[in-house]
Order: C-alpha cells, then sequence, then structure tokens
C-alpha cells in the first residue's frame, strides 16, 4: 500500500512540475527576443514630435540631442556638441537588433559617432577612445513618456523623453542655438555665482564648465573642509538638464534657465534656487591657489588693476620709471607671480625697448603653510641680473616683503573682479596683487 502512496505522490509531482514548466516557457526565446525587439521599436516610433535626449559621456561631461526616428529606419538629429551639430540638422541610419537584449545601433556616422570618434581632431577626445562614449545603446525600460537605454561598453545612460510640438519647433529651429549661448554668456560675464540651500550656513558656489560640459557646487563646511560635489550637463531647447544623481545635502538638482535675466537652478520637487553673484570668490583663496590648484597665478597687464591702493603700488612704479628713463625708452610689458611647482615659485617681468621683448626671471623655494607663503633661497637669471637697477624695486619687494598670507584683493572699480593677492604678514596695507590665472 506505501509503494502505491509513493508512486502516486511520484506521477503527481511531476505532473505539477510539466504544468509549471509548459506555464514558464509557455513563449520560446525567439518569441521573447522577437516582443522585446517590438517594444522597443513601437516605443522609438511612438513619439509624435520626436524625443528630447540626454547621454553623458565617460572621460568627458554630458551632451544633448533632439532625435526624431522613423519607421524607415532613419533618424533625424541635432545636437549641443558644438555650433554646427546645434543648427544643422543630419539624417542617419539606425537599426534594432538583438545582443543579449534588444540594442539600438546608430550605423552611420552622425552626432552621437562623433562623442566616440577614436581620432582626437574629431572632437578632441583621446586617440583610440574618443570621449569614451558608444553608439550601441541595450534597451533598459519604459516609463511613461521615458525610453531608457545604456551604452553598450562604456555603460552611459542615453535617456530619451517625448518632445511637444513646440519643443521640437524650437530644437529646429534657431532657439537651440541662441539658448546655448545665452547660457554661456551669462556664466562667461557673471563671476563668483553661488546658491542659498538648507542645511548648510555658508554660501554654495555652483560653478558651469562649458568646455567639459560638467557642473559643480563647492561650499565650506561648519569643520572648515572644502565639500564638492560634481556632476554633468546638457543643454535643451530652454536652459540646460542635469545628469541623474546630481544631489547637495540632500536637494537633487534636475534643471536651469534663465528667467528675466537671472539663471534659476530647480531641485526634482519643483523648488527654485536663484544664482546670486558675490564681489569675492566664494571659497578661501588658499582652498584655489596652489601649484596644482585652481589658480597658480597672479598677474600683472600692461598696467596695476585699477581700484586697489597698496605698498606695492610704489614698488611697481619705481621699476616702470626705471625702466622709462633707459636709452632708448622701455616699458614693462607685465608682470607674474607664479607657484611653478611645490617648491619653487617664480617672479617673471617682461620689458620691451620698441622692438625686442626680454623675459626676466627671479626664482625661489618656498613653503606654503596655514594660508601663508614664505619665500627663500633668490636665485635670478641673466636677464634679471642685466636689468637689476630696474627691478630692484620689485626684487626688495619680494625677499623683504617674505612671509605673505594669501587673500582675495577688492578694487574699488565693481568693474575689476578675480584679484588675489600676496599680503604682508602684519601689514595688511602692503601687497603684490594681480588677477588670478591657471
Amino acid at each position: 500500500m506505501k509503494q502505491l502512496l509513493y508512486i502516486f505522490s511520484a506521477v503527481s509531482l511531476l505532473c505539477a512540475c510539466k504544468k509549471d514548466s509548459a506555464r514558464v516557457f509557455e513563449e520560446s526565446p525567439e518569441e521573447r527576443m522577437t516582443a522585446r525587439i517590438s517594444e522597443l521599436e513601437s516605443g522609438l516610433l511612438s513619439a509624435e514630435h520626436g524625443w528630447k535626449a540626454s547621454l553623458t559621456t565617460t572621460a568627458q561631461g554630458g551632451y544633448g540631442l533632439y532625435m526624431d526616428f522613423d519607421a524607415g529606419q532613419t533618424v533625424l538629429m541635432v545636437g549641443d556638441m558644438n555650433d554646427e551639430s546645434a543648427t544643422n540638422a543630419s539624417t542617419s541610419s539606425f537599426r534594432i537588433k538583438w545582443v543579449m537584449n534588444a540594442t539600438l545601433i546608430f550605423d552611420t556616422y552622425n552626432y552621437i559617432t562623433l562623442l566616440q570618434d577614436p581620432s582626437p581632431s574629431s572632437f578632441g577626445g583621446t586617440a583610440g577612445s574618443g570621449l569614451q562614449s558608444d553608439v550601441e545603446f541595450e534597451y533598459q525600460r519604459t516609463s511613461g513618456d521615458t525610453i531608457v537605454l545604456r551604452g553598450f561598453k562604456y555603460k552611459n545612460d542615453l535617456i530619451l523623453v517625448k518632445a511637444t510640438a513646440a519643443e521640437k519647433s524650437r530644437f529646429l529651429g534657431a532657439d537651440y542655438k541662441a539658448n546655448i549661448d545665452a547660457v554661456n554668456e551669462f556664466f562667461a560675464v557673471n563671476a563668483n555665482n553661488y546658491v542659498m540651500i538648507d542645511g548648510i550656513t555658508s554660501k554654495v558656489e555652483f560653478v558651469l564648465d562649458k568646455s567639459g560640459k560638467k557642473a559643480s557646487f563647492q561650499y565650506v563646511d561648519d569643520q572648515g573642509a572644502v565639500q564638492q560635489v560634481a556632476g554633468k550637463y546638457n543643454y535643451e531647447d530652454v536652459g540646460i538638464n542635469f545628469a541623474p544623481g546630481f544631489t547637495v545635502n540632500g536637494i537633487t538638482f534636475v534643471k536651469g534657465k534663465l528667467e528675466d535675466d537671472v539663471f534659476v537652478l530647480y531641485s526634482s520637487d519643483g523648488s527654485r534656487y536663484e544664482i546670486q553673484q558675490n564681489d569675492l570668490p566664494i571659497l578661501p583663496m588658499p582652498t584655489l591657489f596652489a601649484y596644482n590648484g585652481t589658480y597658480r597665478e597672479l598677474y600683472i597687464g600692461s598696467g596695476l588693476p585699477p581700484g586697489i591702493t597698496s605698498g606695492f603700488n610704489a614698488a611697481y612704479q619705481g621699476s616702470v620709471d626705471k625702466f622709462a628713463a633707459m636709452n632708448p625708452s622701455r616699458t614693462l610689458v607685465d608682470v607674474r607671480f607664479t607657484l611653478a611647482n611645490s617648491t619653487t615659485a617664480t617672479v617673471t617681468t617682461r620689458n620691451n625697448n620698441g622692438t625686442t621683448t626680454f623675459t626676466a626671471v627671479a626664482s625661489f623655494k618656498y613653503t606654503y603653510e596655514n594660508g601663508v607663503i614664505t619665500l627663500s633661497d633668490p636665485a635670478y637669471d641673466g636677464n634679471w641680473t642685466a636689468r637689476r637697477l630696474q627691478l630692484i624695486d620689485i626684487q626688495d619687494y619680494f625677499v623683504n616683503g617674505s612671509p605673505f598670507r594669501v587673500d582675495y584683493v577688492q578694487s574699488s572699480n565693481p568693474d575689476i573682479t578675480n584679484i588675489g593677492g600676496l599680503y604682508e604678514v602684519g601689514d595688511d596695507t602692503s601687497f603684490f596683487y594681480g588677477t588670478l590665472r591657471k
């Protein structure tokens, strides 16, 4: 009797397994592949007015495009790579095939191909890998009006959002490039940009790097440490779009745009953050001024920056006067203080006799601690030695004035910005100063 029960149970279990197997494999692998490909293809063709697209690269920042796919496997495209791509819509081909998943492949050269072009002369990427982007994108998912794909090799997301008729018109008209130009102009004209963010007591600097297509927030926290959050962005028909994950103190920023000549950042919950401008750079100068920092040089051009009074002015003017008294008369072309490397600083001057410009260099060993630069062991090249009489005031200023405290300098002229200084320790009225440069 027990044997009959065992046999009956085994038969029942086998039947159940067959029933489950039939349910799991009711579609063949070929049918599932076809369905997945069809889902992607029908999705791409479902946007009546095309798609707003954003794509990040591994080697650089983000890039934006407008795409319109048709049933003939061609795609119309503009992009924010350069003036050409923003103003001239190109048509190229695409196809969808199964490569471990439904995959969108751009199989003729277009603006997306430009990002992975292995020739540096094409778009400035690295030889052999370009900006480390893809032309084959694996289908991830569709959510509402958004399709998400992922680069097959570099795994960067290509995000497509259905465009409206008005957005399509702006992308394919003059508005697209006009928006790019307006955003770039705003950040070229306005320096020391910042926002105030809840939970952060200090001003939060916002930096837009148009050459690298990157954005960043940076600020000094309550412990005095510099915090930075970096992200990537692309231009759209209106404003800019941030790649996912651009989050500061729990606030995720998604977009930014100009509103009545003010640039406004928007968070994911719709909150507005107006960008304001500070007279001086937001971060303390010692956090930026270093041989390998944001700036490493203080530069004086053909004359001292106006609106600034310092004990150095007399030393500078003394050198100008001595060059002018030469026969033939000479002019002091420029002066710069540079942190050449981690141990050597230089003071470089150039003077001109009307036909030839001569460069003279004084070198110092230096230490840089707690925002104070201490110079030692001066050495002078042949041109400096030959013109020691004309350069003695500047030479003595650096030899006798050290150590110097690093800090910003503010001019009474509102048009003069981004000036850094080396203040004599113990005498804030005397400082070498110039434009901060890399």
